[in-house]
Protein backbone atom coordinates (compact mmCIF):
# COMPACT_ATOMS: atom_id res chain seq x y z
CA UNK A 1 0.00 0.00 0.00
CA UNK A 2 3.38 2.28 0.55
CA UNK A 3 3.53 2.12 -3.10
CA UNK A 4 0.27 2.86 -4.06
CA UNK A 5 -0.89 -0.57 -5.08
CA UNK A 6 -4.43 -1.77 -4.76
CA UNK A 7 -4.00 -5.66 -5.86
CA UNK A 8 -1.96 -8.50 -5.61
CA UNK A 9 -2.07 -10.37 -8.59
CA UNK A 10 -1.10 -14.57 -7.30
CA UNK A 11 0.13 -17.12 -9.43
CA UNK A 12 -0.42 -20.85 -8.04
CA UNK A 13 3.64 -22.08 -8.96
CA UNK A 14 4.72 -25.20 -9.00
CA UNK A 15 7.39 -24.70 -6.71
CA UNK A 16 9.55 -26.19 -10.10
CA UNK A 17 12.17 -23.38 -11.60
CA UNK A 18 11.08 -22.45 -15.38
CA UNK A 19 7.27 -22.79 -17.41
CA UNK A 20 8.36 -25.87 -19.14
CA UNK A 21 6.60 -28.61 -16.97
CA UNK A 22 4.70 -28.89 -14.28
CA UNK A 23 3.28 -31.18 -11.98
CA UNK A 24 -0.56 -32.60 -11.42
CA UNK A 25 -2.46 -32.05 -8.60
CA UNK A 26 -4.51 -35.53 -6.99
CA UNK A 27 -8.05 -34.11 -5.23
CA UNK A 28 -5.93 -33.49 -1.68
CA UNK A 29 -3.70 -31.30 -3.76
CA UNK A 30 -6.79 -29.31 -5.28
CA UNK A 31 -8.58 -29.17 -2.11
CA UNK A 32 -5.76 -27.66 -0.60
CA UNK A 33 -4.94 -25.48 -3.28
CA UNK A 34 -8.40 -23.77 -3.99
CA UNK A 35 -9.13 -23.21 0.03
CA UNK A 36 -5.90 -21.24 0.67
CA UNK A 37 -6.89 -19.05 -2.86
CA UNK A 38 -9.69 -17.71 -1.03
CA UNK A 39 -7.82 -17.28 2.47
CA UNK A 40 -5.07 -15.58 0.78
CA UNK A 41 -7.73 -13.45 -1.02
CA UNK A 42 -9.32 -12.78 2.29
CA UNK A 43 -5.65 -11.98 3.91
CA UNK A 44 -5.31 -9.53 1.64
CA UNK A 45 -8.69 -7.74 1.63
CA UNK A 46 -8.38 -7.33 5.54
CA UNK A 47 -5.11 -5.09 4.27
CA UNK A 48 -7.07 -3.09 1.61
CA UNK A 49 -6.24 -4.80 -1.62
CA UNK A 50 -7.91 -6.67 -4.00
CA UNK A 51 -6.28 -10.42 -5.35
CA UNK A 52 -6.52 -11.59 -8.32
CA UNK A 53 -5.55 -15.03 -9.45
CA UNK A 54 -3.53 -15.27 -12.71
CA UNK A 55 -3.69 -18.47 -14.82
CA UNK A 56 -0.21 -18.46 -16.76
CA UNK A 57 1.28 -21.59 -18.95
CA UNK A 58 4.05 -23.73 -16.32
CA UNK A 59 1.32 -23.05 -12.95
CA UNK A 60 -0.71 -25.43 -11.65
CA UNK A 61 -3.51 -23.02 -13.09
CA UNK A 62 -3.39 -23.07 -17.41
CA UNK A 63 -5.91 -25.01 -19.19
CA UNK A 64 -9.76 -24.16 -19.29
CA UNK A 65 -10.38 -27.29 -17.08
CA UNK A 66 -8.22 -25.55 -14.05
CA UNK A 67 -9.33 -22.19 -14.42
CA UNK A 68 -13.24 -23.67 -14.46
CA UNK A 69 -12.32 -25.73 -11.11
CA UNK A 70 -10.95 -22.26 -9.52
CA UNK A 71 -14.38 -20.67 -10.49
CA UNK A 72 -16.90 -23.44 -9.36
CA UNK A 73 -13.78 -23.61 -6.20
CA UNK A 74 -13.36 -20.32 -5.24
CA UNK A 75 -14.60 -16.62 -5.03
CA UNK A 76 -11.24 -15.04 -6.20
CA UNK A 77 -11.22 -13.09 -9.09
CA UNK A 78 -9.48 -14.12 -12.01
CA UNK A 79 -6.54 -11.77 -13.73
CA UNK A 80 -7.38 -12.04 -17.41
CA UNK A 81 -4.37 -12.62 -19.08
CA UNK A 82 -5.44 -12.48 -22.75
CA UNK A 83 -2.12 -14.56 -23.82
CA UNK A 84 -1.67 -17.69 -21.26
CA UNK A 85 -5.31 -18.39 -21.18
CA UNK A 86 -5.03 -18.09 -25.54
CA UNK A 87 -2.34 -20.51 -24.64
CA UNK A 88 -3.94 -22.76 -22.40
CA UNK A 89 -6.49 -23.56 -24.56
CA UNK A 90 -9.24 -20.86 -23.13
CA UNK A 91 -11.42 -18.97 -25.97
CA UNK A 92 -10.44 -15.83 -23.82
CA UNK A 93 -13.43 -13.62 -25.67
CA UNK A 94 -15.69 -16.41 -25.21
CA UNK A 95 -14.62 -16.56 -21.35
CA UNK A 96 -15.21 -12.58 -21.37
CA UNK A 97 -18.71 -13.38 -22.21
CA UNK A 98 -19.13 -15.70 -19.45
CA UNK A 99 -17.42 -14.74 -16.64
CA UNK A 100 -16.94 -10.86 -16.92
CA UNK A 101 -18.23 -10.49 -13.34
CA UNK A 102 -14.79 -12.39 -11.97
CA UNK A 103 -12.39 -10.48 -13.92
CA UNK A 104 -10.47 -8.02 -11.55
CA UNK A 105 -7.59 -7.49 -13.35
CA UNK A 106 -6.59 -7.53 -17.24
CA UNK A 107 -2.79 -8.51 -18.40
CA UNK A 108 -2.86 -7.70 -22.64
CA UNK A 109 -0.90 -10.00 -24.98
CA UNK A 110 -1.16 -11.40 -28.21
CA UNK A 111 0.15 -14.90 -29.47
CA UNK A 112 0.93 -16.92 -32.58
CA UNK A 113 -1.76 -19.50 -32.69
CA UNK A 114 0.23 -21.34 -34.33
CA UNK A 115 2.65 -21.60 -32.05
CA UNK A 116 0.36 -21.37 -29.05
CA UNK A 117 -1.55 -24.64 -30.32
CA UNK A 118 1.99 -26.53 -30.66
CA UNK A 119 2.89 -25.52 -27.13
CA UNK A 120 -0.61 -27.11 -26.00
CA UNK A 121 0.04 -30.33 -27.94
CA UNK A 122 3.71 -30.76 -26.60
CA UNK A 123 5.26 -30.27 -29.77
CA UNK A 124 7.44 -27.75 -28.47
CA UNK A 125 8.24 -26.55 -24.89
CA UNK A 126 6.81 -22.96 -23.96
CA UNK A 127 10.22 -21.31 -23.79
CA UNK A 128 11.56 -22.12 -27.30
CA UNK A 129 7.57 -20.97 -28.64
CA UNK A 130 8.56 -18.41 -26.92
CA UNK A 131 11.96 -17.67 -28.39
CA UNK A 132 10.53 -18.27 -31.50
CA UNK A 133 7.92 -15.65 -31.89
CA UNK A 134 4.73 -17.13 -29.35
CA UNK A 135 3.95 -13.91 -28.20
CA UNK A 136 3.45 -11.10 -30.86
CA UNK A 137 3.62 -7.14 -31.04
CA UNK A 138 0.21 -6.34 -29.33
CA UNK A 139 -2.65 -6.03 -32.49
CA UNK A 140 -0.07 -8.11 -35.06
CA UNK A 141 -1.67 -11.51 -33.33
CA UNK A 142 -4.40 -14.09 -33.47
CA UNK A 143 -6.46 -12.81 -30.15
CA UNK A 144 -9.41 -10.81 -31.14
CA UNK A 145 -8.21 -8.02 -28.68
CA UNK A 146 -11.01 -5.52 -30.39
CA UNK A 147 -14.09 -8.36 -29.06
CA UNK A 148 -12.46 -9.39 -25.62
CA UNK A 149 -11.57 -4.92 -24.61
CA UNK A 150 -15.30 -4.35 -25.90
CA UNK A 151 -16.91 -7.26 -24.42
CA UNK A 152 -15.04 -5.98 -21.15
CA UNK A 153 -15.88 -2.10 -21.20
CA UNK A 154 -19.79 -3.50 -21.56
CA UNK A 155 -19.42 -5.69 -18.80
CA UNK A 156 -18.00 -2.52 -16.68
CA UNK A 157 -14.67 -3.47 -16.12
CA UNK A 158 -13.18 -0.42 -14.44
CA UNK A 159 -9.50 -1.56 -13.48
CA UNK A 160 -6.56 -1.13 -15.23
CA UNK A 161 -4.88 -3.03 -18.57
CA UNK A 162 -1.62 -4.18 -18.25
CA UNK A 163 0.49 -4.42 -21.63
CA UNK A 164 2.86 -6.62 -21.81
CA UNK A 165 5.44 -7.65 -24.46
CA UNK A 166 7.13 -11.22 -23.44
CA UNK A 167 10.27 -11.49 -25.66
CA UNK A 168 13.31 -13.36 -25.11
CA UNK A 169 16.72 -11.67 -26.58
CA UNK A 170 19.86 -12.87 -27.55
CA UNK A 171 21.16 -9.09 -27.74
CA UNK A 172 20.07 -5.73 -27.36
CA UNK A 173 17.59 -4.52 -30.06
CA UNK A 174 18.67 -1.24 -31.82
CA UNK A 175 17.41 1.76 -30.48
CA UNK A 176 13.70 2.73 -31.37
CA UNK A 177 13.57 -1.00 -31.91
CA UNK A 178 12.52 -4.36 -29.72
CA UNK A 179 9.80 -4.74 -27.72
CA UNK A 180 9.87 -0.90 -26.22
CA UNK A 181 8.89 0.10 -29.92
CA UNK A 182 6.13 -2.65 -29.27
CA UNK A 183 4.74 -1.60 -26.09
CA UNK A 184 4.50 2.09 -27.02
CA UNK A 185 2.81 1.07 -30.50
CA UNK A 186 0.62 -1.22 -27.85
CA UNK A 187 -0.36 2.07 -25.82
CA UNK A 188 -1.83 3.48 -28.82
CA UNK A 189 -3.73 0.78 -30.12
CA UNK A 190 -5.06 -0.37 -26.78
CA UNK A 191 -6.36 3.89 -26.43
CA UNK A 192 -8.21 3.02 -29.79
CA UNK A 193 -9.91 0.25 -28.58
CA UNK A 194 -11.18 1.73 -25.78
CA UNK A 195 -12.23 4.98 -27.95
CA UNK A 196 -14.50 2.36 -30.23
CA UNK A 197 -15.46 0.26 -26.98
CA UNK A 198 -17.08 3.88 -25.06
Amino acid sequence: MRAGADRVVLAAATGQDGYDSRPALDDEGWATLLGNLDRVAAAVREHGLAASLHPHIGTMIETRDEIDRVLAGTQIPLCLDTGHMTIGGTDVAAFVDEHAGRIGHVHVKDVDAALAARVRSGEIAYTDAVRHGLYTAIGTGDIDLDRIVGALERAGYRGVYVLERDVILDEAPQPGDGPAADVAAAATYLRNLLARAA
